[in-house]
């Protein structure tokens, strides 16, 4: 199980059929990371003995020092995690988040601490959340949703919704896909 959620992840960086494991661990930092959080996570979950736990969680700490990312192992992520670029990445440990999301830098998933929207976000499935976006409190971003750049999400977003602003707000109903396919056809052409 532990290898196929791995590779699920390793998918999601190839440039190329030819790229190997460790090739993609060595030249995508966040994939690097994204190994070593799935095996303390995995290690937590099936009790290993302590000193193993520990180191683990020490090598994640040691990765969010080089990489900038910070996932606690007891957030739960779903297969397929995708985290282009160093940096700035902050995901609250009781966050849930689904499969295939896409982080891009500066991104935080956090906690609202009093209040009506006091809580941590649960992600969806196939989320594409963008550069320096905010994601607080007690809400569910939907499935193959999209969050544009900069945007504070502070609310609930639909499925296959894009928004974006400060607060965010609904742009259209096109979703992560719109995205990511115009970024595909941008990369081919």
């Amino acid at each position: 199980m532990l290898k196929k959620i791995i590779n699920s992840d390793r998918n999601r960086y190839r440039i190329g059929e030819s790229q190997s494991w460790m090739m993609c661990y060595l030249l995508h930092p966040g994939f690097c990371f994204t190994v070593w959080y799935r095996l303390a996570a995995h290690s937590r979950e099936h009790r290993y003995p302590r000193i193993i736990s520990k180191f683990l969680t020490w090598m994640v700490l040691r990765q969010s020092l080089k990489t900038g990312i910070q996932i606690n192992p007891g957030a739960e992520v779903g297969e397929g995690l995708y985290m282009p670029h160093y940096g700035g990445i902050v995901v609250n440990p009781e966050a849930v988040i689904g499969k295939n999301c896409y982080l891009s830098h500066n991104v935080l998933i956090g906690k609202v601490h009093t209040g009506k929207r006091e809580g941590v976000p649960s992600i969806g499935n196939d989320v594409f959340i963008g550069t320096g976006a905010v994601v607080l409190g007690n809400l569910t971003v939907g499935d193959n949703a999209a969050i544009g750049a900069n945007s504070v999400v502070i609310d609930h977003v639909p499925e296959n919704a894009f928004v974006a602003g400060s607060p965010a707000r609904v742009i259209h109903y096109k979703g992560a896909q719109s995205l990511l396919d115009a970024e595909n056809n941008s990369v081919e052409n």
